[in-house]
């Protein structure tokens, strides 16, 4: 079906503003017996050339099954590069909504498409049902090339995503009350001098600090970076989506980019899970945030981040959980000024710059009214209603 070249209808959205606001922040809950499923889509390498030769001109559209059964168009679309390309970067977020009770039998597709003709160029298929609620997972979606073998030596098509399927409320752990640490990254404090273009954060939570460092050190890929699944089509296997209890080395999540260069801003929350070891406060353990130029996602032979612009290490020790737990954690524990260090960016004091960030412990004991009126920027808001 996609070497036809089927004509699409959906075209492609204007190009994002990097400068975020609050009111950009994408929830992490989805409404009331619903489903949602983020995509964001990195970038692509190898794309196959238009059917007359040409260079594609590429975008990317998300639906369920079910719309593409009844030819609906979908409004989750990305904005189309700058110029015709074989390998995009797009680094755009759409969701697409189902019911929550038609999970089992949904797939969500994936698009890419030619502006110029509305040729459908590439086709993936992922079932829903093989995706953990909540986790985020970095695929890379390869495709065969046309004579249907994907092991051949010539270069193979690759759509790099993160993929995420949120539920609208989250699970409640086996050994704890405590089901998410919620983390809220505002921007840079200082304006900088020597940035040329927007960031983006790279944030996770290790179990051991140190023994992470060894790993990068290594260079373990887990450890770099966002490491990718890859997904080979066309039926990607089940075991490709098992996860880890606990990771070494967290479940990496990647933030919006956040301009303008002088003075970057995210108002970025990032939700992490429970069950992935994210609230076992403890001596070792280490809120991990890395920076990088939104230009040094690069396509190529591999799509990847280069070395990041500077690191911020939060030590997550147990004396932060009772103040967590106390009159004042209900505004979320602020964390000001926490250095960047590994860096070359300069303030204009020539000092290394430095963010504000707040987290707090979401847990089934939490009121949807204090979370709301007391966590202003946050991604969770009225939709923890049903909890």
């Amino acid at each position: 079906q996609p070497w036809l070249s089927p004509q699409v209808t959906e075209g492609p959205e204007d190009s994002p503003d990097t400068t975020q606001t609050v009111e950009s922040v994408i929830s992490h809950l989805s409404p009331s017996n619903k489903e949602t499923i983020t995509v964001t889509l990195h970038g692509a390498t190898n794309l196959p050339a238009c059917k007359d030769g040409s260079e594609p001109w590429p975008y990317v559209v998300v639906k369920t099954t079910s719309e593409e059964a009844k030819n609906q168009d979908s409004k989750a679309v990305t904005s189309v590069t700058s110029e015709p390309t074989k390998a995009p970067i797009w680094g755009d977020t759409v969701t697409v909504e189902i019911q929550a009770e038609d999970v089992g039998r949904e797939d969500v597709i994936l698009k890419v498409v030619d502006n110029n003709k509305k040729e459908e160029l590439l086709f993936y298929q992922i079932p829903i049902k093989y995706l953990r609620v909540f986790h985020p997972y970095h695929f890379e979606l390869v495709k065969p090339n046309k004579t249907g073998k994907a092991n051949e030596d010539t270069a193979k098509t690759q759509l790099y995503a993160t993929v995420v399927r949120k539920g609208s409320f989250i699970p409640r752990q086996v050994d704890g009350n405590h089901r998410a640490l919620e983390v809220f990254v505002r921007g840079i404090n200082e304006p900088l001098i020597n940035n040329p273009s927007p960031m983006v954060v790279i944030a996770r939570v290790v179990p051991n600090y140190m023994e992470f460092k060894v790993s990068q050190l290594n260079q373990d890929p887990a450890s770099l970076g966002l490491p990718f699944t890859p997904l080979s089509f066309p039926i990607p296997s089940v075991m490709n989506f098992d996860v880890a209890q606990v990771s070494q080395n967290g479940c990496p999540q990647l933030s919006k980019p956040g301009g303008p260069p002088e003075l970057p801003l995210w108002n970025q929350s990032f939700l992490f899970q429970g069950r992935d070891g994210a609230t076992n406060f403890s001596e070792d353990a280490a809120l991990v945030l890395e920076y990088y130029a939104l230009t040094s996602m690069k396509g190529g032979e591999s799509w990847t981040f280069s070395k990041p612009l500077g690191v911020s290490v939060l030590p997550l020790k147990s004396h932060l959980y009772p103040e967590m737990l106390t009159g004042k954690g209900l505004n979320g524990l602020r964390i000001e000024r926490l250095p960047i260090t590994d860096t070359k960016l300069k303030t204009i004091n020539g000092e290394a710059p430095t963010v504000d960030l707040s987290f707090q412990l979401l847990s089934s004991e939490v009121r949807p009214s204090l979370l709301h009126n007391c966590w202003p920027c946050s991604g969770l808001g009225s939709g923890l209603q049903g909890w």
